[in-house]
């Protein structure tokens, strides 16, 4: 009897152990499974994996009938994420969308930067142009007249009006009505083209009248400043300044000019009433 006993009662007891036991490795395959993607990215190797499928209630080992694979967004899902409790303390900050806040701030920074004038070279570049601009020397009255030629105001683009029929150079020469001509560049006019037929000699400046002015300003700073190649005459209240330019400023005409296959002439003189010009020639 009692034989008979134990063996009802120890078969009544070997489901409950079994099924106990499935439970647990059905769990251990459960867990498993889910830390196989963490552990697999973290030891560097491909782990095998167990089809599982994960319900709302208790974890199901799948069957050969119900094979299932979990998807991507389940082991996304199933990953455990790592939270970073705020500076405030006040909630708990997930650490991947604080680090991806991070860096698309730092990419708006980045558009938002200027991407000219801020490399290494930009300093180099500015400190070059400020050391140009230090070196450049002042302004002759060459440098003056050229710059002035963009103003339409000035006649010949050089002078400037400073009266009635009065006008001044860069250089401070001023030019008035007078002589046979009617006015002083009227008869400074006559200088900037040949005369064959003349008696004697003519000089000619060459280039015209914007050119001729030019070497008139230059010849007459040279000859203020005095020393060699510059004399300087009065004659009845007025200046005399010849000038040596150094260069061709023109040619001598007129019938001996002509004669002499017209010489290439390098001074000028210039005849002065105070600034007031009077007469001015190639030599």
């Amino acid at each position: 009897m009692n034989d008979s006993t134990s063996k009802s009662s120890s078969s009544r007891k070997s489901p409950t152990k079994l099924t106990a036991g499935g439970g647990a490795i059905g769990i251990l395959i459960v867990l498993y499974a889910l830390l196989q993607p963490i552990l697999s990215k973290q030891l560097g190797i491909d782990l095998p994996k167990f089809p599982v499928k994960v319900g709302a209630d208790a974890p199901m080992v799948a069957g050969p009938d119900k094979p299932t694979e979990p998807s991507t967004e389940e082991s996304k899902s199933a990953a455990p994420k790592i939270v970073v409790q705020s500076p405030s303390g006040d909630r708990p900050v997930d650490k991947d969308s604080a680090a991806t806040n991070t860096a698309s701030k730092r990419d708006r920074q980045d558009s938002a930067a200027p991407k000219t004038g801020s490399g290494p070279l930009s300093q180099f570049n500015r400190s070059s142009k400020s050391d140009d601009a230090k070196l450049s020397p002042t302004k002759s009255a060459a440098d003056k007249t050229s710059s002035a030629k963009s103003d339409p105001s000035l006649k010949y683009g050089i002078l400037k009006s400073i009266g009635r029929d009065t006008y001044m150079s860069p250089a401070g020469l001023r030019y008035t009505p007078g002589s046979q001509e009617g006015h002083r560049l009227k008869h400074l006019e006559r200088h900037t083209a040949d005369q064959p037929s003349r008696p004697g000699k003519h000089g000619v400046f060459d280039g015209g009248m914007e050119k001729t002015l030019l070497v008139l300003d230059q010849a007459y700073e040279k000859g203020t400043k005095g020393g060699h190649g510059t004399t300087k005459t009065q004659d009845d209240g007025r200046t005399i300044y010849t000038v040596d330019m150094g260069k061709r400023v023109g040619y001598i005409g007129g019938r001996d000019g002509n004669r002499m296959r017209k010489p290439m002439a390098r001074r000028v003189r210039i005849v002065l009433d105070g600034d007031r010009v009077i007469t001015a020639y190639p030599l």
